[in-house]
């Protein structure tokens, strides 16, 4: 598959699990927000980001994934002057609440039809069972309040393209590594039985930024985050990996072990940057950044790292 190459990417990180203010430095890489004294910007356990992609005298602006919330995502964004109204497409990272929060706010406000990237999987039934008498319901986004919304839904199982081939949706993701597993607390409602869940919804978004190589964009990283940029590398024939920003799962006592293994496939990847988000946790961006320090970047609500 041929994803056509980028000029410059910005993407900013609109809902996250961490905000600091005090972080004012800015670089030829990232960008911290200019929020006057009196103002804050809003921390919450979610991941939103806002993209603009530009290739020639053509640029398009999207959003993945929409928070936790209903009212991070907004608030933030009106905070730092950016309009959800302008977005040209959605892409659903995967089902989880803490993605599509705001979903259907976001394509109310929008007035009008908008593409809406997700794999179909993201609107099964699942559940986090701590026991057999035990157990969360996790509510899938609504489908037909999605569609009520003005959500034109285009179902990616597979690798898919748009905007003149220059961004790539993951779909499925392939396992290969033999450290990255699933928590097995969690399952998924399959053919009405329930099954321990896989995340097959799991799916990243890819940029090739020209020169440079390819930014991997994730979610959460169910599939585990170096089975996505291997993927990633495999679907594109791109072996150089520019950037990776997104949550990693590597927070909670069951993917403690996963965390150094992770670390050390990802120095062997060697990416030139490394931005860790929402569900990464404290111990996975420590490690990470003790071990690539010139690499790893700090996030903080509301910044913007600028690739091109």
């Amino acid at each position: 598959m041929r994803l056509q190459e980028i000029e410059r990417a910005e993407i900013t990180v609109l809902v996250d699990n961490y905000t600091d203010l005090l972080r004012s430095e800015t670089s030829p890489i990232v960008k911290r927000p200019p929020i006057p004294d009196g103002e804050v910007l809003l921390a919450e356990h979610g991941l939103s980001l806002y993209i603009t992609v530009w290739s020639g005298n053509e640029s398009i602006s999207i959003l993945v994934d929409a928070g936790a919330s209903k009212i991070s995502l907004q608030y933030n964004a009106g905070r730092l002057g950016i309009s959800l109204q302008d977005i040209a497409a959605l892409v659903i990272s995967h089902g989880h609440y803490d993605h599509v929060g705001s979903l259907v706010e976001v394509l109310e406000r929008a007035g009008r039809p908008v593409p809406v990237y997700v794999h179909p999987g993201s609107f099964s039934r699942r559940e986090k069972r701590f026991s057999p008498e035990s157990f969360i319901d996790i509510a899938p986004p609504d489908l037909n309040a999605c569609r009520n919304a003005g959500a034109e839904l285009l179902f990616t199982s597979g690798p898919t393209l748009f905007w003149h081939d220059r961004i790539l949706i993951t779909g499925d993701i392939e396992r290969t590594t033999e450290f990255e597993q699933t928590n097995p607390v969690y399952y998924v409602e399959d053919s009405d039985s329930w099954v321990p869940d896989q995340f097959h919804d799991d799916q990243a978004v890819v940029l090739n930024l020209k020169g440079k190589g390819l930014v991997v964009i994730t979610g959460c990283a169910h599939a585990g985050v170096i089975n996505t940029i291997r993927y990633a590398r495999m679907i594109t024939g791109v072996d150089q990996i520019y950037a990776v920003i997104g949550g990693f799962h590597l927070s909670g006592s069951f993917f403690s072990r996963i965390i150094n293994p992770t670390v050390a496939a990802m120095k062997e990847i060697n990416p030139g940057y490394v931005i860790p988000l929402h569900c990464t946790g404290w111990e996975a961006i420590t490690r990470l950044s003790e071990e690539m320090p010139d690499q790893v970047i700090l996030n903080t609500v509301g910044s913007t790292y600028l690739f091109g």
